[in-house]
């Protein structure tokens, strides 16, 4: 018996039930399709890298004095202060980029008793510490100077901790982060159209995206093991957009 004829023979309810199923059916597939192409996507990273020069140099000439008689000892280290920014002036440095750091006094035979002190060499007993601070936006005057601290040295001054040099910062971030983070966008929807074009598929919209965060580093690396980012002048700023697309 052919199914029209069984069909007539069914009461009409189970007719409609079975009709409405078919068409029920027939939605949940199409549907599925729909979802299962839609929620195709591709994920990419764009990078964008920017070579910068630092802005503004910060420079400190820490120097300490030695010596048993404490009026004597801070009298040289008057002396020396006056000598290290006759130094940096004569250099080429104004003296609003100048400023003497702060002195701490260190006596080495503090809490010995007085017995214990009278079998101790007096001579260095009070070591003064202190410095000058160089902060200038004229970044290679900075460089050019600090590598001339034996002139400094050879005058008597007792340089400590210059050993690092100066430090050199970037301030422009802010200025540079649209057009980098379009750079990025650019370069992130350049891979996902390869990608999207070697799978048979056209990019659509973006469904998410990540700018990611911008890191400065040095451009010149002196080592593979360290980061003196912070004593390059010559630095590289980095950014990494990661962005979800649609496939069409």
């Amino acid at each position: 018996m052919k199914i029209s004829e069984k069909l007539k023979n069914l009461p009409t309810i189970w007719v409609a039930i079975m009709a409405f199923g078919v068409a029920l059916g027939g939605f949940f597939i199409g549907n599925g399709v729909y979802q299962s192409v839609a929620s195709r996507t591709v994920t990419v990273k764009g990078l964008a890298e920017m070579d910068v020069v630092a802005d503004t140099a910060v420079w400190n000439i820490k120097f300490n004095r030695v010596g048993g008689d404490l009026t004597r000892v801070q009298s040289d280290i008057d002396n020396d202060i006056v000598k290290t920014r006759k130094f940096l002036t004569d250099n080429g440095f104004e003296d609003n980029e100048l400023q003497n750091l702060r002195i701490t006094v260190r006596d080495k035979f503090a809490g010995y008793s007085d017995a214990q002190r009278m079998d101790q060499e007096k001579t260095d007993r009070y070591v003064i510490e202190t410095g000058v601070m160089v902060r200038s936006k004229s970044v290679n005057l900075v460089d050019s100077v600090s590598r001339k601290m034996g002139d400094l040295v050879r005058q008597g001054v007792t340089v400590t901790e210059d050993y690092a040099g100066p430090i050199y910062v970037f301030n422009g971030l802010n200025d540079i982060k649209i057009k980098m983070i379009e750079l990025a966008t650019k370069n992130a929807t350049a891979a996902g159209e390869q990608f999207a074009k070697d799978a048979g598929a056209t990019l659509g919209k973006i469904k998410t995206a990540n700018q990611g965060t911008f890191s400065i580093s040095a451009r010149d690396q002196v080592d593979a093991w360290s980061d003196n980012e912070r004593q390059a002048i010559n630095k590289r700023v980095r950014v990494v957009s990661t962005i979800t697309f649609f496939l069409k």
